[in-house]
């Protein structure tokens, strides 16, 4: 039978759905600030991670890592400003390039004076937390509470420092990367619960010289990972103008004890083999210390899950740069190519991000800092010089996002030379300050990235290019002078 309302009886009908629906409204909860759960590692490059998809893909074990990736965004435009690990963590709390922030190389330091994301969030009412790896030097600050290691700390039984940096206490019989997971649970354990958290989970790993936990050691072991294409080399007149950090240092120090689970054997001296055998152990090596990574991300979202925090929390889990995983024949950071200069990043944040968003914009690391204050309500400070990408991730990115990034890495020596550039989404312009051997016009690298996007011809002397480079100087110029870098 079909009923139909008419006339006067529709309209109070109407009249009466209108005033349940704003009862109902009024009845709402509102929605809570979100807490901001950042995970980071050390130099997990996106070439490791499944969800990434690659050559390395089909072997490496991230399911937890794909986990955030499906339920929520995977960026594939993240990128650092200075690839290296001192500078990159001091942009992401001050939301500074480096020249602003003064934390230009590996022996710069965080003044705690210095005005920072984490202090900014106390501000905002947020409880604050940091565990693991600081790398910073001077004492962190804007934390209520912070259990670090310092330096580079170890892999095995690290030291650590509970809210004083004169008081080391050792985690015997521990793994780093399982012990910070623990802290870190342990705190949110005892937080004041009345307030939105901001906890930040740094791991040690996967940086050299991967000493993977035992449990691991069983991956990998009958495979042959294939090799990138560059395996062999790419520098040359049509190639990279710097030698970079080749696999033959890593052959000479995975010789000696050390590394992952004992030293390099060698059933060869062909030059080639030598390699091979080296890039084999390497790349196991490092994707065993990532795959104890992924297991504690595992361990955390079981967390919020048990806890019914996951739909309130959003979880970040990036890398502080890229890293070579043999392309180039390299291994390390600090250069403007793709493997380096890439930070693989995932968010999940139910409430907003949809399921398996795919996100190209180009992001960078000194947004991550105006991002999280935009969260949680807070207006970031003039002297950021990021943007929240928060509408990014929405699906909603505005108008005037930017569509080319600068980088400028400062310590420069002969083999990893000071550098700086641009990237647009589909080209990029490098200039070598460090080449000293050089003439000017012999300084520069072009990369059109639609058509070479594995960096394997430098294509600056193509007068076909001709036009689009002189166009990125010119681009090059306008962005240092908009951010105030002069080099």
């Amino acid at each position: 039978m079909q009923i139909r309302s008419t006339g006067r009886l529709a309209g109070v009908i109407g009249i009466g759905l209108l005033l349940l629906g704003t009862a109902r409204a009024s009845l709402a909860e509102p929605v809570p600030r979100p807490n901001i759960l950042f995970i980071m590692a050390d130099d997990h490059t996106s070439q490791a991670w499944g969800c990434y998809g690659g050559r390395l893909a089909p072997w490496v074990k991230t399911p937890n890592i794909d986990r955030l990736a499906r339920q929520g965004a995977r960026l594939t435009n993240c990128f650092c400003t200075n690839s290296i690990c001192v500078p990159s963590r001091a942009s992401i709390l001050t939301g500074q390039y480096s020249h602003i922030n003064g934390v230009k190389t590996l022996s710069g330091a965080m003044d705690p004076r210095a005005d920072n994301v984490a202090k900014r969030l106390q501000k905002a009412g947020y409880r604050t937390a940091l565990v693991g790896k600081w790398h910073l030097k001077k004492p962190p600050a804007g934390f209520d509470y912070w259990n670090i290691i310092k330096g580079q700390g170890r892999y095995h039984n690290p030291v650590m420092y509970e809210m004083d940096q004169t008081k080391p206490v050792v985690q015997e019989g521990g793994y780093s990367t399982d012990v910070f997971t623990g802290k870190a649970l342990g705190w949110l354990d005892r937080r004041d619960s009345d307030k939105p958290f901001c906890l930040m989970l740094h791991f040690k790993a996967t940086h050299e010289p991967w000493q993977f936990h035992p449990r691991h050691g069983h991956l990998y072991r009958d495979v042959d990972l294939p090799e990138p294409e560059t395996l062999f080399g790419s520098t040359g007149p049509k190639g990279t103008l710097v030698p970079g950090w080749p696999l033959e240092i890593l052959t000479e120090r995975m010789s000696k004890p050390g590394h992952g689970d004992g030293k390099l054997e060698l059933d060869s001296d062909d030059p080639k083999a030598v390699r091979r055998a080296t890039y084999q152990k390497f790349v196991k090596d490092f994707l065993r210390c990532g795959a104890a990574i992924d297991e504690n991300i595992g361990r955390v979202l079981d967390y919020l899950d048990k806890h019914e925090l996951a739909r309130d929390t959003i979880v970040i889990y990036t890398s502080d740069q890229g890293y070579f995983l043999g392309e180039h024949n390299y291994f390390d950071k600090r250069f403007m190519l793709e493997e380096s200069l890439r930070m693989p990043l995932v968010v999940r944040y139910p409430r907003e991000i949809k399921p398996r968003t795919v996100l190209d914009d180009i992001i960078l690391n000194v947004d991550f800092a105006p991002t999280f204050l935009d969260y949680a309500g807070a207006k970031p400070p003039a002297a950021m010089q990021g943007r929240s990408f928060r509408a990014n991730l929405a699906g909603k990115t505005p108008p005037d996002w930017r569509d080319a990034m600068y980088y400028r890495y400062y310590a420069g020596s002969r083999q990893r030379p000071a550098h700086f550039g641009i990237r647009t989404h589909d080209a990029k312009l490098i200039y070598y300050d460090g080449l000293t051997d050089r003439a000017e016009d012999r300084r520069w690298e072009f990369y059109d990235l639609a058509h070479d996007p594995h960096e394997t011809r430098n294509a600056v002397d193509d007068a076909a290019h001709a036009e689009i480079i002189e166009q990125l100087k010119k681009r090059l110029g306008k962005l240092q002078a908009e951010l105030g870098d002069a080099p």
